[in-house]
């Protein structure tokens, strides 16, 4: 479904971000969520927060908050991530739009940095403007900061080369570039976002960052495994739709390394899905299936094979071990 054809033409009070929150069965988490919106050192905006057709008390939650800036849409049924995105842009009345995921967080300065930044630009074509975030592991209560190169400018060819920013919470983009590409592809289960900022890119909208942790993406117990089968079909849509410009754009040897990579990913979701289901046997085959893309598959082959032996509480010690090795030797290399 294209958005732009359902767009508002007048719009009052118009806020300068309309920040969009798709949410689903999320009471226990979406509450720190909201917060952390309504924390923000830059304080126009508004807030709408499109649910999904939740089961659970998530309304409940959201509408115990009494900000006038909130706006809360909620849906018959369950549709979809890139349903409920679009549904938020349509009602949006923001210049710029900023995505956050229900379950992660901002840090206070998100947006005024952002916006700082995309002013202090005066390339017509810079739509869209990212940053770099935490990850925070509830099950072994550790967070980091994963390496992610910031690319600017035109960044068709590093995407089509996997690069990835890897959440929607890091981003910001003007509204009239969303339109201008038609939102979210609904059709898609999952990589909706990497097709989307495909797509901008694709269509000359170039991408700005501001170098500095401002999100916290949780990972916790609800996400093992993930929905192995969304990703799949999704994944195979988006194959689809993308293969034949990476081949001719970068040639097949790049191509056969990035969606090697991407099938090792859903590869180790569908390992911990085994796993967690008592086939450990079926696991170990999937590790397996993981040599075919190496060398660019070694680490999840490493912790697929880990998984599928010893178990997701013997990969959290791996990963506590590994963290205290790394912390150990860079005090070290410090006191040095």
């Amino acid at each position: 479904m294209n958005i732009s054809t359902k767009i508002q033409t007048t719009i009052y009070n118009q806020p300068t971000v309309s920040v969009i929150i798709p949410t689903f069965n999320r009471e226990h988490l979406i509450q720190r969520t909201i917060s952390s919106v309504l924390a923000q050192t830059f304080s126009d905006l508004e807030l709408i927060i499109v649910d999904d057709g939740s089961t659970d008390n998530t309304g409940e939650v959201i509408q115990k908050f009494t900000d006038p800036r909130i706006r809360y849409i909620p849906l018959d049924k369950n549709y979809g991530g890139g349903y409920a995105r679009n549904q938020g842009i349509k009602a949006a009345h923001g210049e710029l739009i900023a995505f956050l995921d229900s379950d992660d967080e901002w840090m206070p300065e998100k947006l005024e940095l952002q916006i700082a930044r995309l002013r202090a630009n005066d390339n017509p074509f810079m739509t869209v403007v990212y940053c770099i975030g935490y990850e925070y592991y509830e099950s072994i209560k550790r967070q980091k900061l994963p390496k992610l190169d910031t690319y600017e400018g035109d960044v068709f060819d590093y995407l089509l080369r996997g690069w990835l920013p890897p959440t929607a919470s890091l981003f910001m983009v003007k509204r009239s570039a969303l339109i201008g590409v038609g939102g979210f592809d609904e059709s898609l289960p999952s990589f909706q976002d990497y097709d989307l900022w495909l797509r901008l890119a694709e269509a000359n909208n170039h991408f700005i960052a501001v170098n500095k942790p401002l999100v916290i993406r949780y990972f916790h117990r609800e996400q093992i495994g993930g929905d192995v089968s969304a990703n799949l079909a999704g994944f195979e849509i988006f194959k689809d739709k993308w293969s034949k410009t990476i081949q001719q754009r970068l040639g097949f040897e790049i191509y056969y390394q990035v969606m090697g990579i991407k099938t090792s990913i859903i590869q180790l979701k569908r390992i911990g899905k085994a796993v967690d289901d008592g086939q450990r046997i079926t696991a170990l085959l999937y590790s397996l299936t993981l040599c075919k893309f190496l060398p660019w598959s070694k680490n999840y082959l490493i912790t697929g094979l880990i998984v599928s032996l010893f178990g997701h509480n013997a990969y959290r010690t791996f990963l506590q071990a590994k963290s205290t090795i790394n912390a150990a030797i860079n005090r070290k290399k410090i006191s040095v």
